[in-house]
């Protein structure tokens, strides 16, 4: 199988099990948050965000470390000590400093939450290696099939727990129980076991590829999710759990549009990382249809949040509607960070990727600390303002990860992100001169109105350059 045709087929993989069990994921999330509070979501967001800190750190750098080096044992025993004996001591921090961070939040139970939480962190050190073996091997099928299962998993523990009136133990229970579901459906899928203990010095080594790494992972999360527990310190943890729930949705249209590339990304670039040429055409290639898909997705959910939201989890969290609109205009930035960071990983560069991800996420904090006691809302448009500022600084990494000027790579967004101003307003429109309409033909019309429009700005401005992906697409998919 060619490189174009494993990467496409292996992103439509990707997309088809991320779509199923994000799918089942929302009817097990909509259900949960019928019986459990906004005070209870907002306290396990926080405890969430600290013990995923710690689990994403410790275990970062070393999928990448086995995906650089596909079939290198040694590396892969490196990898895997390393970053197990880093969970290990995450792991104690955390225990730790639990009470401290319980006290700080004036939240007393949060100390036993992020103690049973804190057994994740290790938990994951498992999953990494046959993960990453996996993708090595373009196996994204299986991949997507056993993390539909986590979820399924997951979620049919957390529901009995939940509905007996148990909100904080079900929603613990639905994290670990998917965290284990996976590590042993991984672990037999890729026929991985525990490798023995590498030399100090392999395993020196397996740290210095890693740190870097793990210090993009850091403030990579701080950006994505992590900057919520700068937040619970500045509102009510109850308008917390709004927030994290518009922020969910935000992470669960991310992982819809273009995580599933994503996921494809450093195999492929590693493929060509020799070859400054091939590597610039696949660059151009994968954003050029990366950004009309993400680009089009944060039209239509954009337009329709209102309805998706009171739809999905009821009346009771309209407030999450407005935050998620908003949110939706970060969806460029997330996109072109997610082809810059492998970019830069297999050039060798992940001393950049981790000056890059401190820069994004101290940005991303900021905003979240200086606007948050404004409100919801405000929140929201400051940090998709921070988005729109970043994408200058994701241009210039563009350029040193390629070698060469990005600018042809960049024009790339134009078309797009016109269409996606024209979508939003259309959305807008169409929903204002309607009002009064039932909650499903808001979702039609508004979801309807945004594809529509965004479309023909496409059309209009880019018809040769729709056709020409249509075909590449096509011939990876199906020649």
């Amino acid at each position: 199988m060619d490189l174009a045709r494993g990467a496409a087929r292996g992103a439509a993989w990707n997309f088809v099990t991320v779509l199923a069990e994000r799918s089942f994921g929302f009817v097990i999330l909509a259900l949960l948050l019928r019986v459990i509070p906004a005070s209870v979501v907002g306290l396990i967001a926080i405890a969430s965000a600290v013990s995923d800190l710690a689990r994403l750190v410790a275990n970062s750098g070393a999928g990448e470390q086995v995906q650089a080096s596909p079939g290198d044992r040694v590396v892969e025993a490196a990898a895997f000590w390393s970053q197990f004996l880093a969970s290990l001591l995450f792991m104690a921090v955390l225990f730790v400093l639990a009470p401290w961070l319980a006290g700080l939040y004036a939240q007393p139970v949060l100390a036993a939450v992020l103690r049973v939480m804190a057994l994740n962190v290790v938990l994951t050190a498992f999953i990494m290696m046959p993960a990453a073996r996996l993708a090595s091997q373009f196996r994204f099928r299986a991949a997507g099939l056993i993390s539909l299962a986590s979820t399924a998993g997951g979620g049919l523990v957390a529901l009995p727990c939940a509905y007996a009136g148990h909100g904080v133990a079900a929603l613990i229970a639905q994290r670990t129980v998917g965290i284990l579901v996976f590590a042993v459906a991984a672990a037999i899928a890729a026929r991985w076991v525990p490798p023995r203990p590498p030399s100090r010095a392999t395993l020196r080594e397996g740290f210095r590829f890693s740190f870097p790494l793990m210090q993009a992972a850091l403030v990579d999360y701080i950006a994505v999710t992590g900057y919520v527990m700068l937040v619970g310190l500045r509102m009510p943890v109850a308008a917390l759990g709004e927030f994290r729930i518009a922020q969910r949705l935000f992470e669960v249209l991310q992982e819809i549009a273009f995580m599933p590339a994503r996921k494809v990304f450093l195999p492929v670039f590693v493929a060509v990382r020799h070859d400054p040429e091939r590597r610039f055409e696949t660059t151009r290639q994968m954003l050029d249809l990366l950004a009309m898909v993400i680009f089009l997705a944060s039209a239509v959910c954009g337009a329709a949040a209102k309805p998706i939201v009171l739809l999905m989890f009821g009346s009771r969290w309209a407030a999450a509607a407005p935050v998620f609109a908003v949110l939706t205009l970060m969806a460029p930035a997330a996109a072109l960070y997610s082809v810059v960071n492998p970019l830069l990983t297999t050039a060798g560069r992940t001393r950049l990727v981790s000056h890059y991800a401190w820069l994004n996420a101290a940005t991303i904090a900021a905003a979240a600390w200086f606007v948050a006691p404004f409100g919801l809302v405000a929140l929201a448009w400051a940090l998709a303002a921070r988005g729109g500022l970043a994408l200058a600084l994701l241009g210039l990494a563009l350029r040193q990860g390629l070698a060469r000027p990005a600018g042809p790579i960049l024009r790339l967004l134009l078309v797009p992100g016109a269409a996606l101003i024209a979508a939003r307003l259309a959305g807008w429109a169409a929903l204002a001169a309607l009002p009064g309409l039932a909650l499903p033909l808001q979702l039609a019309l508004g979801g309807a109105a945004a594809a529509a429009v965004f479309g023909l700005v496409v059309l209009a401005l880019a018809r040769q350059r729709l056709r020409a992906m249509s075909q590449r697409l096509r011939r990876a998919l199906f020649a």
